[in-house]
């Protein structure tokens, strides 16, 4: 038994979620959430260490959660992930190397990193030669060293650093998934970045990064509307996008087709970068089909962006759960009501994930 506190920071809040994990189902302890003023997190990245100190200090008051066995997720562009297909080595000889087999893929100095892998299959050329494929995951050491300073200043001890999309996966599809599933889309639009996350078996198969969120749709709303950004946010959640067409109105006195119509422009820039990268994903992957999406994030509350999403792209769409009692019991103690905790169920997944890591 272990009880791992995974710590999330977004763009607009700061959530923990204490896990204890034993033999059958994890069990979700505590949960807690802080909210963030605008700024404080940007792209993935804490700009303002002293609010972010002082959010995290509230946090771990309120939540009452403990100082040790903590995991932090990342989630920004300075952390890459690249696809490598290289000769069959052992795991022991692959760590020993990876700086140099990494280093013609990633777009920064090997030595500016902080380097991982994490396998996904084993194959044959033609001519016979034993080959494997990785995910080489590489994270700028100032990015990562700084978050750790930060997350230490309030006393709180780091085991381990892991993904944000890697958390979600391991919320998703609990420790036993189908190892003859489907391919499927996990789609977690934050605050400032969405990932796009191919998992198949269960396994992360391709990641992708974008550099656009819920935000975005209310300072494009605040910027063509003339509004200030607390009114854009309210309209933001009012209106949402449309499902189908384009959400005009002919009426130029209509101002919620007008914010409609907006939000749709918006909506369709996210939806054509999550249409490239599983096309990537399938051009890269033998045309393997994907077969569904799966929806988490802040961002995913905008009302008909999730519909529009799956209609698009002709997939059937379903958000991630954490709370329908099948892989996760939810003690008594956790500190929210149910009403609160079923608000939460959108960014719940991503601190349960990285409270599930294990060193095995």
């Amino acid at each position: 038994m272990s009880l791992n506190v995974g710590l999330d920071i977004g763009t607009t809040a700061v959530r923990a979620a204490l896990v204890e994990t034993r033999k059958g189902k994890p069990s979700l302890k505590r949960f807690g959430q802080v909210a963030l003023p605008p700024g404080t997190v940007v792209g993935g990245e804490v700009v303002d260490e002293t609010v972010m100190k002082e959010a995290l200090s509230q946090l771990w008051k309120t939540a009452k959660l403990p100082k040790k066995r903590v995991v932090v997720g990342l989630a920004n562009q300075r952390v890459i992930v690249r696809r490598i297909d290289l000769p069959y080595m052992d795991e022991d000889e692959l760590l020993e190397s990876l700086a140099f087999q990494a280093q013609e893929y990633i777009p920064i100095p090997v030595e500016e990193a902080t380097l991982d892998f994490v396998p996904l299959e084993e194959f044959t050329t033609p001519n016979g030669e034993a080959m494997m494929s990785i995910l080489a995951v590489a994270a700028q050491k100032t990015m990562t060293q700084d978050l750790l300073r930060i997350i230490g200043s309030v006393g709180a001890k780091v085991m381990a650093v892991d993904l944000q999309a890697f958390a979600l996966v391991r919320a998703a599809f609990g420790p036993d998934p189908d190892p003859d599933g489907d391919a499927v889309a996990l789609v977690d639009i934050g605050g400032n970045v969405t990932q796009v996350t191919i998992v198949k078996g269960g396994m992360v198969r391709f990641l992708r990064i974008l550099p656009m969120g819920g935000d975005d749709f209310s300072n494009v709303l605040a910027t063509d509307l003339g509004v200030s950004t607390e009114q854009a946010e309210q309209l933001k959640r009012r209106v949402g996008v449309a499902i189908d067409g384009d959400g005009s109105s002919d009426d130029p006195e209509d101002t919620d087709a007008a914010a409609r119509a907006i939000l749709t422009r918006q909506a369709n820039q996210l939806i054509d970068e999550v249409r490239g990268s599983i096309d990537y994903y399938s051009s890269q992957a033998n045309d393997e089909e994907v077969t569904r999406l799966a929806i988490a994030g802040n961002g995913a509350r905008l009302p008909h962006l999730a519909n529009r999403l799956g209609r698009t792209l002709a997939l059937r769409i379903e958000p991630v759960k954490m709370l329908d009692g099948e892989d996760l019991d939810i003690s008594k103690r956790v500190g929210l009501s149910e009403t609160e905790l079923q608000t939460a169920q959108p960014v719940l997944p991503v601190a349960v994930g990285l409270g599930l890591w294990s060193e095995a």
